[in-house]
This record gives C-alpha cells, sequence and structure tokens, in this order.
C-alpha cells in the first residue's frame, strides 16, 4: 500500500539527506543554518514517523543503516529534482548566480578551464566555481558536484556527456641536468636501468604502466626507480630537479618544454591519448549558473 507523501516530513527528509552526506551532525548543521541539537531531533522525528532506524549514531561517528542506505538514493533523486525546478523557476528571470561544484584532473583544469576562466567571471559576476582538482573518478551524485570532468570510456552509460577536446600526448621528459649524467634513450626498452618515476593512482593503489605506441600499436614497459608519487604536479616536480624521468600529459608540461626546463624523449613513440569529456547527471531542471557553465566552456 502507498502512502501520500506528508509535505511535514519534507523538512525531515532534507535534513536525513544532509546527514547522510557529511556523515556528521555538525557539518550538515553548518550547511543548512541550524544547530546540530535541531537537527538530530528532525531526525528522531522522521524516523519515530517511519519507525524504523536510518543512521547509526556512535559518539565519533555517524553512519547509514541498512534501512537508511536503501532509502537515501530515492530521497536525493526527490529532492534534487525539486531543487532543480525551484532553483528554474526562482532564477529563469534573473542572471545566473550561485556556486558550481566541478570535479576534474589537474591537466584539465590547466589546459580547458584556466584560459577562459577570466572571460566567464566577467561575463557572469554572480556565478562562482569551486574546482575540486581530482585525477580518479569520482560520483557527482553522492559527492555534491554539479559536474565532472573525466577521460570518454571513465563515465557511466546514464550521463550526459559532451566533448572538451583531445588532451594531445603521453609524452617523456627529463631534465638537462638528468641527461648530463645518463644517455638519452632511443627506444622504450632503453629505458632499463634509467631513473624512472611510476605515478600510484590513490583511488585504486596501483602503479600506472609507461606507456607507449609503435607501428600504430600500444605498447607497455615494465620500469623501474625510487621514487613512487600519487600527484602528476609533484611528479613533474621531480623531472624539472633532475632526478628522474617522467612519464606526463605533454599540456602540462608545454611551457617547460619550451623554455627548455624539460627535454622531450621518445618522441617517436609518444602515445597519443583520447578526448576529455564534461559530464553531468541530466538536463532537466538544470539551474541556470550550471547552464552557463557548461555552454561557456564545452565551446
Amino acid at each position: 500500500m502507498s502512502l501520500k507523501l506528508d509535505p511535514t516530513l519534507l523538512p525531515a527528509l532534507a535534513a536525513f539527506e544532509c546527514v547522510a552526506r557529511h556523515a556528521s551532525f555538525s557539518r550538515a548543521a553548518e550547511e543548512m543554518g541550524v544547530s546540530a541539537s535541531a537537527l538530530s531531533q528532525s531526525v528522531r522525528s522522521l524516523e519515530r514517523r517511519l519507525d524504523v532506524r536510518l543512521l547509526a549514531r556512535t559518539t565519533r561517528r555517524v553512519g547509514l543503516t541498512e534501512e537508511g542506505a536503501a532509502m537515501l538514493d530515492g530521497v536525493r533523486a526527490g529532492l534534487a529534482q525539486l531543487g532543480g525546478a525551484v532553483d528554474t523557476v526562482e532564477h529563469s528571470r534573473s542572471e545566473p548566480a550561485g556556486t558550481v561544484r566541478i570535479t576534474l584532473p589537474r591537466m584539465a583544469f590547466a589546459r580547458f578551464f584556466l584560459p577562459r576562466l577570466a572571460e566567464f567571471s566577467a561575463r557572469y559576476p554572480a556565478v562562482g566555481v569551486e574546482f575540486a582538482l581530482d585525477d580518479h573518478l569520482v560520483d557527482l551524485v553522492a559527492e555534491g558536484f554539479d559536474v565532472g570532468v573525466r577521460m570518454g570510456e571513465q563515465i557511466a552509460a546514464d550521463m550526459v556527456a559532451l566533448p572538451l577536446g583531445p588532451i594531445t600526448r603521453l609524452v617523456t621528459v627529463g631534465a638537462p641536468a638528468y641527461f648530463a649524467q645518463r644517455p638519452m634513450p632511443d627506444r622504450p626498452e632503453a629505458l632499463a636501468g634509467h631513473e624512472c618515476s611510476r605515478y600510484r593512482y590513490a583511488s585504486s593503489g596501483r602503479l600506472s604502466p609507461w606507456q607507449f605506441q609503435r607501428d600504430g600499436q600500444p605498447l607497455e614497459v615494465d620500469v623501474s626507480g625510487r621514487f613512487i608519487i600519487n600527484d602528476l604536479a609533484a611528479e613533474i616536480d621531480l623531472a624539472r630537479s633532475g632526478l628522474a624521468l617522467v612519464q606526463t600529459i605533454e599540456a602540462l608540461v608545454a611551457e617547460d618544454l619550451r623554455s627548455g626546463r624539460l627535454v622531450p624523449v621518445l618522441e617517436d613513440y609518444a602515445l597519443s591519448l583520447g578526448s576529455l569529456y564534461l559530464y553531468f547527471p541530466s538536463r532537466a531542471h538544470m539551474p541556470p549558473r550550471l547552464r552557463v557553465f557548461i555552454d561557456h566552456f564545452k565551446a
């Protein structure tokens, strides 16, 4: 038997979603502008009304019960639809305003967003942007993002995806100081014995292989070295310091290559990469701030 939703439950449902998202009453209370005790009472009232425990509480943390987890997806979807509808009506006759939250790799920020950010800010002064620079895949809805940027094969099929453009090549670079002590490799197999930095993915913990292409076919090479790192910018600093060879996105080191601070090697074997995409859950009830953001940067 289905029951019609009591409108008085909406504040409690919003409180439950916020607490579940933050896993904290205090952080949720700060976002909602109420006291933690009032928020706790609202969630307890909802639990009594439903006769089910939604959140497991200890002195140190807040987590979802099995019933709470089952309920959360539906609550989020419903609140998102209501929020989108309200936003559309509220802002339809005014300038876009508010904050767009975007998750994207560091190299995408430098290549696709930073060069056009001043123009966007001047055109839409009431729109702020929160950039979360992260190289691993993020659940947009679960983590509260409006839009994301990733490689096409990483994006779920139910997302709307718009191409941003190619991210050029995967290149191998080193500093002149490094090559003053070692010969330049002339083929991927010649990397044996070189000091090669290895990148560890934070999400999976695995080491990224060094990848090349030969005669149009992909080629992976086992490399060794004393340095393992999980940040792209810091890895490039290793190369600049002359401590190791690094394999990275060409766009990230373009200025270093132009200035001679870094030197490319194995150019004939550099791997061409795919395109990056701007992606988001739905076009329905899209707030104006997000629509103008997407329209500006997808171009």
